[in-house]
């Protein structure tokens, strides 16, 4: 018996010995995987709006917010929903990182016209298109002088005016920067009067962002009411949890309630599409 016994601690040892290192074997080349992505995002998203953050310190910021979610999670909530917002804390540096780049895409797009109208009126006192964009990269806030600045410097290094021109519309992706890049190069090869398509683009970009404004405002309630819903199931189970531990708990140990959260999971991210779609009008 005492054989049988320590036959059956030896094996159980064993196996607990082999998925620990199936478990390490995985989670390796997943912590490299995500020192990578880091790296990646600090060298490439982070210098390209002009922020110096080392990834050293970003993934710091990413294990520290994940370890803090957790830990807050599992005081009150079962630990599987605790690893999920761990690792919903890991994936916030980079969705912060999107939120940034957008503000200051969308910054740069309100700055555009003004800025248009400065180089036309520039090119019309009698200066040429490197003189002009100085004078923007002077007097324009950041974040489009930081812009300009950065393609004036590019250009007095020797790049081409479209491999300049087509790195700003590749770093603030946008229709905008693509009309002002298209303008300025079909001028240079064509010729035409630059000052002047320069002031009918501006005309235009400011009365498109008019109109865009206006529609913001026509679906901020739609918007808000989409955030509500994606909110409200999260707290109503939250407080069923802390009213019910025993019966809300059997949707994190057992088969049917984990095709319970797969279904509302699915739901709630048709309904954020489906909100998305409806309240996004393309001009």
């Amino acid at each position: 018996m005492m054989s049988f016994a320590l036959l059956a601690l030896i094996a159980a040892c064993l196996a607990a010995g082999l998925a620990l290192m199936a478990l390490v074997s995985g989670l390796v080349p997943a912590i490299q995987r995500y020192r990578s992505h880091i790296q990646a995002t600090a060298q490439d998203d982070l210098r390209a709006q002009f922020i110096d953050l080392p990834a050293r310190r970003l993934l710091q910021i990413a294990v520290g917010l994940g370890l803090v979610l957790a830990a807050l999670t599992a005081i009150v909530l079962p630990w599987p929903v605790a690893v999920a917002a761990g690792l919903t804390g890991l994936a916030l540096p980079r969705i912060g990182v999107h939120r940034i780049r957008e503000r200051r895409r969308r910054a740069i797009i309100r700055q555009l016209p003004d800025a248009l109208q400065t180089l036309a009126s520039s090119l019309r006192a009698g200066t040429n298109i490197g003189r002009a964009m100085a004078l923007v990269s002077r007097r324009q806030p950041a974040p489009l002088s930081q812009e300009f600045g950065l393609m004036l410097s590019r250009q007095r290094l020797g790049e081409e005016l479209e491999t300049v021109l087509g790195g700003f519309a590749e770093r603030v992706p946008a229709e905008e920067t693509a009309l002002f890049r298209n303008a300025i190069m079909i001028s240079h090869r064509v010729g035409g009067d630059l000052a002047h398509t320069l002031d009918t683009l501006s005309i235009t970009l400011r009365e498109r962002a008019q109109v865009e404004e206006r529609i913001t405002a026509l679906t901020a309630m739609g918007r808000m009411q989409g955030r509500v819903m994606m909110v409200l199931p999260f707290g109503i189970g939250g407080m069923l949890y802390l009213q019910q531990p025993a019966m809300m708990a059997r949707l994190f140990t057992e088969p049917l309630g984990w095709a319970v959260i797969m279904i509302v999971a699915v739901a709630m991210a048709l309904a954020m599409v489906w909100i998305r779609r409806v309240v996004a009008i393309d001009i």
